[in-house]
């Protein structure tokens, strides 16, 4: 079963692939001397299939240069949010924390709702949401 971690880690880098291969579509696209009318790529591959996934340019979404930067923001809150030797977030603070020094037990809230940018994908569980009530 994959970790918080491991799911928001592999979600990244979906997303960082998807956007550096739109990069290369456009930079063809391009080369061409065709005028660009989009905006995002998503990648289409039929389940079950082995060919190379097609394009589907999708507007009004981020474009590849902005999902980049999305991404390196996105793995530098990670990072910073990274459980420590206690397996607790040293950035979240909170008053009514179960540790003395007022860390929050890992994934920590801004963990949680990052993996929650994905909550429809197959392999978000429940249990890493936050729960509301």
């Amino acid at each position: 079963m994959m970790t918080i971690e491991q799911f928001i880690d592999r979600r990244l880098e979906q997303q960082q692939e998807a956007a550096e291969f739109a990069l290369q579509l456009e930079h063809d696209f391009r080369d061409s001397g065709r005028e660009i009318e989009y905006q995002w790529v998503r990648l289409v591959r039929p389940k079950h299939s082995r060919t190379a996934p097609s394009a589907v340019f999708v507007p009004g979404v981020l474009t590849p240069k902005q999902t980049l930067r999305h991404v390196a923001v996105l793995r530098l809150i990670f990072g910073e949010h990274a459980p420590d030797e206690h397996h607790r977030c040293s950035v979240c603070r909170v008053a009514d924390a179960s540790s003395d020094d007022g860390t929050v037990a890992w994934p920590c809230p801004t963990v949680r709702e990052m993996a929650a940018l994905w909550s429809d994908h197959r392999d978000y569980r429940a249990e890493w949401a936050i729960d509301r009530r």
